[in-house]
């Protein structure tokens, strides 16, 4: 019988122990080199190769998305199959953490599932106050993927729907969503759950939210539109609202005519166009 090699392949080792780093968490570039040379004699890692090894990852089928200047597992091909009862018996179990047992032991149980998340088929994160960031970065590669997302609500809603970003304001976070052919800006307080999709989506639906502001009795008397979220609600002074989905060329001749009592706060490129049009307006009237 002929004897096997024990010849080792050297580079598919050391994709093997990147992919392994990758497992334990959210890295920077700079932190994976230094944790994949702490495990060797002397240092071997650098920015290049590692990038080498986990473009052979992804290559691979394993999903590996870079956002905020960090790398993490979203999805493993070959990784734990999660069922819908699977996935209900994991928020039940949460459920009872959360109600019967103490702080470590949450953050426990939601370690797990974190771990659970990179060893799975699925992408799903049971949104917490403690895993707003982990949930941000499911959402932001959702977006850059264009993959459709599954918002489980507390009250047992669902909703499927097309991640646009995450919104922070007044110390609240809220999803920024297309769903039913309308944006909303879901409150992350009332959410569950988020899983990420396979299907994806065509169209863009990045453009920016135009955000105002209204003061005096304009603001005490706005009727939202549609297509408009409250930001601020009268404070005595103004209100902030913002708008998605209205004609730039409509919105800016509206905004207009409330005159003073409104001043566009974002994006700058409206800003901007709304000082032309004052600009130009006063020009004409200043050559009568």
């Amino acid at each position: 019988m002929p004897k096997l090699s024990s010849k080792k392949n050297i580079a598919s080792m050391q994709v093997l122990k990147t992919l392994q780093i990758l497992l334990q968490g959210n890295f920077t570039m700079h932190e994976l080199v230094e944790k994949l040379n702490s495990q060797e004699p002397e240092p071997i890692f650098n920015n290049s190769v590692v990038s080498k090894y986990i473009n052979t990852c992804r290559y691979c089928g394993i999903e590996i998305p870079k956002i905020h200047n960090k790398y993490f597992v979203t999805n493993l091909p070959f990784g734990l199959d999660l069922t819908a009862v699977d996935i209900d018996l994991l928020g039940s179990l949460q459920n009872i953490v959360r109600r019967d047992m103490t702080s470590r032991m949450n953050k426990l149980f939601n370690t797990f599932l974190d771990k659970l998340n990179r060893f799975s088929n699925k992408r799903i994160m049971r949104v917490e106050k403690d895993s707003y960031k982990l949930t941000a970065e499911m959402f932001e590669n959702a977006v850059s993927e264009r993959r459709q997302i599954k918002l489980m609500l507390k009250n047992g809603l669902e909703y499927i729907c097309i991640p646009i970003k995450m919104i922070e304001n007044q110390g609240r976070t809220f999803f920024n969503v297309f769903y039913k052919n309308k944006d909303r800006m879901i409150d992350a307080e009332r959410v569950s759950g988020l899983e990420v999709l396979s299907r994806k989506f065509i169209g863009n639906f990045n453009e920016p939210s135009v955000i105002f502001e209204l003061k005096g009795g304009l603001a005490q008397r706005y009727a939202l539109r549609e297509n408009e979220q409250l930001l601020k609600p009268y404070d005595g002074e103004s209100i902030k609202v913002a708008n998605r989905g209205e004609g730039k060329d409509i919105l800016l001749a509206r905004l207009l005519r409330y005159d003073k009592d409104c001043e566009i706060i974002n994006p700058k490129s409206y800003r901007d166009e709304m000082f032309e049009i004052i600009d130009a307006a006063l020009n004409n009237y200043g050559s009568l």
